[in-house]
């Protein structure tokens, strides 16, 4: 069956998407079970009614293996830290039973390696020491009531004390294995037939991909499922950018656009916890209506300023993957909150066009809201400062976000029946288009561009016209008409300037500034090239659309297969990793994989678009609630309904 109508998809015979259950089910988990404390990826954290805690880390990198959302098999390799020297590589496999786990530990060589057993969260102290057949952890409560919790192996541990347990393992061929966790422990009989029917279980309901660029869609999965953080402060498992900005047990950070791009990748493997991480962030917005820059971080919360708002965007899109009216209404107050908060607070001269900002009144906050923090479309460009709250800038990204905004809160006001709502939507959007385009469209260079506020006396300011993708932004929200998409599409699809091998750099090529290649000085980012794609799927030819899609894709599954890298950001001279090599959002170029080939309309429509010059089989695609199988063979994407 060949879909690219609504008629189509609703033809089509099946049955609703089924997906493994999140283990947060917010404050009504008893026990949590996960790789959820935020030092300890290869590890386990057992939590038992958000009152105590006891955490086996076997050290090492961090690795993104596969994980079931609902912690039904885990698998990761990793070199430990405390292993005989022998030891360089070590397959831990577990499987959630209940109130505890087995699993089983398969090293390169026969030695010994150790668990951690110190670390916890602040809120939580647990004593661990030696058992009759394996270790004990005792934690108190604050009623005075103890929970106790037991690890056993074969064969037993070698040693045991307050800190750590140290385990034998023997070789590829002989398995050391082990159960832990609450009451009474699994048999570590059968072990092996266990964790082979949890992965087999898990890999049948899974989102997957075969072609020779690889799984895009294990590559998303793998590395959302793999960050998710709990704190204790407040109860909450949510996914976090990346361990590494964690530093402390309670302070992984939710920062504003990353949350809502993790939730929106998280929509195609493990929905829960994508609502959980939008609600994360949306829970620190203030009673104005800001969403901060940043919050749950040792350095506090950014109540002067937020981020681009792409909240309603990602969230109708988890949306349109798994209709879910109860979560639209739950999240829709505050997200218009913070979409009348940017009309209030960055409207400087009040007249409908916006500016990024701060309340502290310094420039480089400022920067900081529009999310790429040392910008060339706004650093270093003479005349650029702050006046009150605001720069003197008339920003192109942000008025098209905005415009974008509204369109998508529209849809989720006609989605829980707020029709009016809706219709005022629609007129802010087309009102911000029509400024858009009657201010921000500079002729001479086929571009919209940011610019200065006009002078007291009615001239017009000048355009900013050093070049960034953030000037591509106005495709989002469909402000130019045929005729000045084309000249921006030529201007992306100059190799002079934006296009490549490696697409697409956040300045232009011809920019001094591109050379830099540290941060957003020429390098790659996810999140542009998703939100610019979204722009391009609207206005650019298919062979153009495959063309971004195939270089985003490749950019990322590159470094992903060979390294396990999911870059914060890319380089666009090599196509190498730049910055934090496991930062989530990276994966959003494999998001683009999956929207090239078949794609959900803000409308609903389900589109069969060009993919990514390869033949590709997905399975298990989330699409309005069922999932799907989506074979793409010479252009034409085949979609069946899975059975259940």
């Amino acid at each position: 069956m060949y879909l690219g109508s609504r008629q189509n998809l609703s033809a089509a015979i099946g049955v609703a998407a089924k997906s493994p259950v999140s283990s947060d089910e917010g404050t009504k988990t008893a026990i949590r079970i996960g790789n959820f404390y935020y030092k300890a990826p290869n590890g386990i954290a057992f939590i038992k009614e958000d009152a105590a805690a006891f955490v086996i880390d076997p050290g090492g990198s961090h690795n993104a293996g596969t994980v079931a959302p609902d912690d039904s098999y885990h698998r990761v390799l990793f070199s430990p830290e405390k292993a005989t020297s022998n030891i360089r590589r070590v397959e831990f496999q577990w499987s959630r039973m209940g109130d505890a786990i087995i699993g089983k530990l398969a090293a390169n060589a026969e030695g010994e390696m150790s668990f951690n057993l110190s670390e916890n969260w602040p809120e939580f102290k647990s004593n661990f020491s030696a058992d009759t057949d394996g270790v004990k952890g005792v934690a108190e409560l604050a009623t005075g009531e103890t929970v106790t919790w037991r690890l056993k192996s074969d064969p037993a541990p070698k040693s045991v004390d307050e800190s750590q347990f140290t385990v034998a393992l023997g070789g590829p061929e002989k398995p050391t294995y082990l159960a832990a966790g609450f009451g009474d422990l699994p048999s570590l009989e059968n072990i092996d037939k266990l964790l082979a029917s949890a992965q087999s279980s898990y890999e049948e309901l899974r989102t997957k991909a075969r072609g020779p660029s690889g799984d895009i869609l294990a590559a998303i999965a793998d590395n959302l499922n793999n960050s998710r953080i709990y704190s204790s402060d407040n109860k909450m498992v949510a996914i976090s950018v990346s361990r590494k900005w964690a530093n402390t047990a309670n302070t992984a950070p939710y920062f504003c656009w990353d949350s809502f791009f993790n939730a929106l990748l998280a929509s195609l493997d493990n929905p829960e916890m994508g609502c959980q991480t939008a609600r994360a962030i949306l829970s620190y917005q203030g009673s104005d209506g800001l969403v901060p820059n940043y919050a749950h971080w040792d350095i506090g919360i950014s109540t002067d300023r937020s981020q681009p708002p792409v909240g309603a965007m990602c969230i109708w899109k988890m949306n349109q993957r798994r209709p879910d009216v109860a979560f639209l209404r739950e999240v829709y107050p505050r997200l218009a909150l913070w979409h009348s908060w940017w009309m209030k607070a960055r409207n400087a001269r009040n007249d409908g066009l916006l500016q990024w900002g701060t309340s502290t009144g310094k420039l480089k906050y400022a920067q900081d809201e529009c999310g790429w923090d040392d910008t060339p479309h706004f650093e270093g460009v003479d005349g650029v400062k702050m006046v009150g709250t605001t720069m003197n800038v008339y920003a192109v990204d942000l008025c098209s976000l905005w415009a974008m905004d509204a369109h998508f809160l529209a849809r989720i006001a006609e989605a829980i029946g707020k029709q009016e709502d809706a219709q005022e939507y629609r007129r802010q959007q087309a009102t911000m288009n029509r400024l858009i385009n009657a201010k921000l469209w500079n002729e001479e260079l086929g571009m919209y561009c940011s610019r200065f506020w006009d002078s007291d006396d009615g001239k017009p300011g000048e355009f900013l016209t050093r070049l960034t993708p953030a000037n591509f932004y106005p495709l989002i929200c469909q402000a130019p008409d045929a005729i000045r998409a084309q000249k921006m599409l030529a201007v992306m699809s100059d190799p002079t300037q934006f296009w490549g091998e490696w697409i697409l750099p956040t300045v232009s090529r011809r920019d001094p500034a591109f050379l830099g290649q540290t941060y957003w000085h020429g390098t790659i980012w996810g999140p542009v090239n998703y939100l610019v794609f979204q722009g391009v799927k609207r206005y650019a030819t298919p062979q153009m659309q495959a063309d971004f899609a195939q270089k985003s894709v490749h950019l990322f599954m590159n470094n992903w297969l060979a390294d396990g890298y999911c870059g914060e950001n890319f380089l666009s001279v090599n196509g190498g990793v730049g910055g934090d090599l496991n930062y989530t959002w990276g994966a959003l170029l494999c998001l683009i994989g999956l929207e090239s080939i078949i794609d959900i309309g803000d409308d609903g429509v389900v589109k069969a678009g060009p993919g990514y010059h390869e033949p590709v089989d997905l399975m298990n695609v989330p699409i309005a609630g069922k999932l799907h199988r989506v074979s793409l063979r010479y252009g034409s994407p085949q979609v069946i309904v899975t059975p259940n």
